[in-house]
């Protein structure tokens, strides 16, 4: 796993961290870039007002879930990831349309303002499809909904140390 941070010491200091705590081999990165190009799972947590991750970085098979624009102004993305996306998923459709990465996209024209998506529950309970092929690039825009954001944190863990046990 890699960590990259605008601040070199503080994304070292996490690497460590979350080595310690996870068990598993943790680096910073020394950009975004070779961190995007390392990973088939990125995950932006970042108050930024400008996009950190560009769209010609992504590759077939990533995944990006983006959970720092909880407010309007705030985006991680090039809002081309949007566009280049075989699936986007919101934790809630209304609220990325008025602020999050989606809402970014529509205000650059990147994507239409009846920009489809599908909503985190659904697929989570099996409603809707989530990846469907193992190549697909699929990102999930998360704005801020508490407790789904609690209880995606516990599956992730749960579903992380399943799969530690199970090597």
């Amino acid at each position: 796993a890699v960590i990259w941070a605008r601040d070199a010491d503080k994304a070292a200091e996490a690497a460590r961290d979350c080595a310690d705590a996870l068990g598993i081999s943790v680096e910073p990165a020394e950009d975004r870039e070779s961190a995007v190009a390392s990973a088939d799972v990125i995950v932006t947590t970042t108050p930024a007002t400008e996009p950190i991750l560009m769209a010609g970085w992504l590759r077939p098979g990533q995944h990006v879930t983006a959970m720092g624009s909880d407010q309007p102004g705030k985006s991680e993305l090039d809002p081309d990831c949007l566009s280049r996306a075989d699936l986007y998923v919101a934790d809630r459709l209304s609220q990325t349309r008025e602020m999050g990465e989606l809402r970014a996209a529509i205000d650059a024209g990147t994507v239409p303002r009846d920009f489809g998506g599908e909503e985190l529950g659904e697929v989570l309970i099996g409603t809707i499809p989530g990846r469907t092929d193992p190549g697909q690039i699929t990102i999930a825009d998360l704005t801020g909904t508490g407790v789904q954001d609690t209880a995606i944190a516990t599956h992730a863990i749960a579903a992380f140390n399943s799969e530690r046990r199970a090597t």
